[in-house]
């Protein structure tokens, strides 16, 4: 049987936060299943600004640069991606969203006839999102403060025709400085 790969992105800019807390969970736990791992630091990445301009959808190819086509060909080679950001005024991390603008032009092929785009990756290849938020459960749910970052992060790869394995979230965030054993078991049910 082939080794499974794994590309774990950390979307928060903490190296020592809890949603990279909880990156480093699952890749430990994905390690100990066998799984080849990728890591991904985004604030490591000097990402520039998308431009607005229609080329990525004529092309597949973002003009500003190139610093993400390396990015790319891991996850286009992945079983499954792992994006573990926080969430920021119920939406993702800006470092996030801009690689999301910057991928989306790989993510969606556009060059057919049809009204929407086809998604340029496969429904075998799956993603798993994780956030931190400050607001405590049940909160964080009704004033869909990780729910709406959740739904960002869960567009990008739709769009790209990944399936969702699932998701997590640590509500309550702001006062913790571990990972809950409850939390991280659920992490490691997974793999």
């Amino acid at each position: 049987m082939a080794t499974k790969r794994l590309l774990a992105i950390k979307g928060g800019p903490r190296p020592d936060g809890i949603t990279a807390k909880m990156l480093q969970i699952a890749v430990q736990a994905a390690k100990s299943a066998g799984w080849e791992t990728d890591f991904c630091d985004l604030y490591e990445v000097d990402i520039t600004a998308c431009k607005g301009c229609p080329e990525c959808r004529t092309t597949g190819v973002c003009p500003p640069g190139s610093e993400l086509a390396e990015l790319w060909e891991r996850l286009a080679s992945s079983d499954l991606v792992i994006l573990s950001a926080p969430t920021y005024y119920a939406n993702v991390p800006g470092q996030v969203k801009l690689m999301f603008d910057r991928l989306a032009g790989k993510a969606m092929d556009r060059s057919g006839a049809g009204l929407a785009p086809k998604p340029t990756l496969s429904s075998r290849q799956q993603y798993l999102l994780m956030t931190a938020c400050n607001t405590p459960f049940p909160l964080n749910r009704m004033l869909r403060q990780s729910s709406a970052c959740l739904a960002a992060m869960n567009e990008f790869f739709r769009i790209s025709g990944m399936t969702r394995k699932g998701q997590v979230v640590c509500a309550g965030a702001k006062k913790l400085t571990e990972i809950p054993a409850r939390l991280a078991s659920r992490i490691e049910s997974f793999f």
